[in-house]
C-alpha cells in the first residue's frame, strides 16, 4: 500500500491543469463536445469520398527507413501532406535536429555483472560511431572498487584514440579521477551530482553541497586545459529514497553546475517514475535558471514513459537526448530501476517526427545486435526488436 502512494504521487501531479491547457493551446477544447453522430453524420458525400477499402490500406506504405530492411513496406518515416497542419498545431515547437548522446558503453554497462573484456567495450563504441552517432560516452575513471566492470578504463581510451566521428566524454566523481582521465588522452569530462540529498549520499557518499564543492574544483581544473565539462542531474523527478523532489531543488542544482561552467547539464529520471505530468513542471523550473541549449534529458523506461517524457521535452524546447543502445543499463543505487531508453527506439520517432539525428538505425541495430549477443539477452528495443522481424516479412501482408 505504501508503494502505491509513492507511484501515486509520481504520476498524478499537475496532469489535469496540464491537459486543459494543452487542449486550450493546440485548439482541441471542443473535441469532446463532438459527438459520435455528428462524426457518423455530416458530409456523407465527403464521408464517401474518404472511403478507403482495407485492401487500399494494407497496400499503402511509407518511405523505407534510412535504406534498412529492404523487404520492408514501412517504417516510422511518413510524408502524409493531409497531416502537416494538425503536425505543425501539436509539434510546432519540436527541434528540426536533435543530438543524441549516446551512454551505452558506460552507463548501459557499469552495472552488469559479468565482466565485459575491454575489447568488446572498444568494438561496441566503434560499432556506434559508424552509425552516426556524435557523442559516445566510453566509460568512466571511478574506483573499481565501486564499478569493477569499469576498470578497464585506460586500455578503453588507449584503444580508441585515433577513432574518428564522434566525441567520447568520460565520467569523473573528482580530481585524482579527472587527472586520471586526463593521462588517458580524454578531452571531454562529465560529471555527476543529485537534485536528492538521500540518494547524493547513497550514491556518492556526500551531501549535495559537498559535491558541489567537489565539482568546482574538477571544472576549474578542466577550465584550464580547456576541457568541456557535462553534468550530469540524477533524480529530477523521483527518488527511491525520498520519494517526489521538488522542482525548485532540480532547478537550484542545475543553476551550480551551469554556473561553476558545465556546458550541458543532462537532467536524468534516474529510476523512471516521471511522466509528462511530473517533467514539464521540472523542466518549467530549470529553464528559469539555465538556458535550454544548455540541457539534456536522459530517461529510465522503468514505467515505459521515456519515450512520451522526450516527446514532452522536446516540445519545450530539448534538443539533447541521452539514451542507450538496445535500451541496457540501469543505476546499481537505485533499486528496481531499469536500462535507459533504447536509442533504437529514440531515433525510430525521431524519424517519424521528422527530426534529422544523421543517425543511421540499421547500423545502430547492428551495434545493440552486438553487444546483446555478446551479453547473452535479447535487445530491449522493441522498434529494433519489430524491425528485426519484418526483415523475412513482407509488411503489407501483417
Amino acid at each position: 500500500m505504501q508503494k502505491a502512494k509513492s507511484l501515486d504521487k509520481f504520476s498524478r501531479s499537475a496532469l489535469f491543469p496540464l491537459m486543459s491547457n494543452l487542449k486550450e493551446s493546440l485548439g482541441v477544447a471542443k473535441f469532446a463536445s463532438i459527438g459520435v453522430n455528428s462524426l457518423k453524420g455530416g458530409n456523407l458525400d465527403y464521408t464517401r469520398e474518404k472511403k478507403i477499402s482495407r485492401k487500399q490500406v494494407r497496400n499503402v506504405s511509407c518511405t523505407n527507413l534510412n535504406g534498412y530492411l529492404s523487404k520492408a513496406h514501412y517504417s516510422s518515416s511518413c510524408t502524409d501532406n493531409s497531416t502537416k497542419d494538425l503536425t505543425s498545431k501539436l509539434l510546432g515547437r519540436v527541434p528540426g535536429f536533435v543530438k543524441i548522446v549516446e551512454v551505452g558503453p558506460r552507463d548501459g554497462l557499469q552495472n552488469e555483472k559479468n565482466i565485459v573484456p575491454a575489447v568488446v567495450k572498444v568494438e561496441l563504441i566503434k560499432l556506434l560511431v559508424s552509425s552516426g552517432l556524435p557523442v559516445v560516452e566510453a566509460t568512466s575513471f571511478v574506483s573499481p572498487k565501486w564499478v569493477p566492470q569499469l576498470a578497464d578504463a585506460k586500455d578503453v581510451m588507449a584503444a580508441i584514440q585515433n577513432v574518428e566521428g564522434a566525441r567520447f566524454p568520460v565520467l569523473t566523481p573528482n580530481l585524482k579521477g579527472f587527472e586520471a582521465a586526463v593521462a588517458a588522452g580524454a578531452k571531454e569530462i562529465a560529471i555527476f551530482a543529485s537534485a536528492s540529498e538521500s540518494f547524493s549520499k547513497l550514491n556518492i557518499n556526500c551531501t549535495i553541497e559537498d559535491s558541489l564543492i567537489r565539482y568546482r574544483d574538477v571544472a576549474l581544473a578542466a577550465r584550464e586545459l580547456s576541457i568541456p565539462v557535462r553534468g550530469y542531474l540524477s533524480c529530477v523527478v523521483g527518488c527511491p529514497v525520498e520519494g517526489m523532489v521538488p522542482p525548485s531543488k532540480v532547478a537550484y542544482v542545475s543553476k551550480q553546475l551551469y554556473g561553476m561552467g558545465c556546458s550541458e547539464i543532462s537532467l536524468g529520471d534516474t529510476i523512471g517514475v516521471g511522466t509528462p505530468g511530473t517533467v514539464i513542471p521540472m523542466l518549467e523550473a530549470v529553464l528559469d535558471a539555465v538556458p535550454v541549449d544548455k540541457l539534456a534529458v536522459h530517461f529510465h523506461d522503468t514505467y515505459g514513459q521515456a519515450l512520451s517524457n522526450i516527446l514532452a521535452s522536446l516540445q519545450m524546447g530539448i534538443s539533447t537526448v541521452d539514451s542507450s543502445v538496445s535500451g541496457l543499463g540501469g543505476c546499481p543505487y537505485a533499486k528496481g530501476a531499469s536500462g535507459n531508453v533504447a536509442t533504437e527506439d529514440v531515433v525510430y520517432m525521431l524519424n517519424g517526427l521528422g527530426v534529422r539525428t544523421n543517425v543511421d538505425i540499421r547500423k545502430l541495430m547492428i551495434a545493440g545486435d552486438f553487444i546483446c549477443k555478446h551479453l547473452g539477452r535479447t535487445s530491449g528495443s522493441k522498434a529494433a526488436i519489430a524491425l528485426s522481424k519484418t526483415s523475412t516479412a513482407n509488411a503489407s501482408k501483417l
